[in-house]
C-alpha cells in the first residue's frame, strides 16, 4: 500500500506531536525521543549526517519551501521530527 506523504505529513502536524526545526530535532534525536525524523530535499549534509544511524529518516523529495507550506507554516522547513504520530499513518511511509 502506498502512502500519500504529503497527506501523512498534514495529518501528523494536526493529530501528532511533531517538533519543527534542526536544532529541535537533532536534541530530540539525542535524547531519544523521536521516531521518525523527515528531512527536506535540501536540509544540510550535516544535519542529516548527525541523524543517520540514531533514528529513521523519510527524505522529503521537495524542498524546505514547500515542505513548510505542507505543514501549513509560513517558513522552510529543513527538519522535523515526529514524537507521537497521532491518527497518521506516517510511519507506515517507505523509510530509510
Amino acid at each position: 500500500m502506498d502512502i500519500d506523504l504529503n497527506k501523512a505529513l498534514r495529518n501528523v502536524v494536526n493529530n501528532g506531536t511533531v517538533l519543527i526545526g534542526s536544532k529541535r530535532t537533532i536534541k530530540a534525536v539525542d535524547n531519544q525521543e523521536v521516531k521518525v525524523v523527515i528531512l527536506s530535499s535540501d536540509c544540510p549534509k550535516d544535519i542529516e549526517d548527525r541523524m543517520t544511524g540514531k533514528v529513521s529518516i523519510i527524505n522529503f523529495p521537495g524542498i524546505g519551501i514547500e515542505l513548510g507550506t505542507i505543514c501549513d507554516k509560513p517558513f522552510a522547513i529543513a527538519a522535523m521530527s515526529v514524537i507521537e504520530p497521532g491518527e497518521s499513518d506516517i510511519m507506515a511511509v517507505k523509510i530509510q
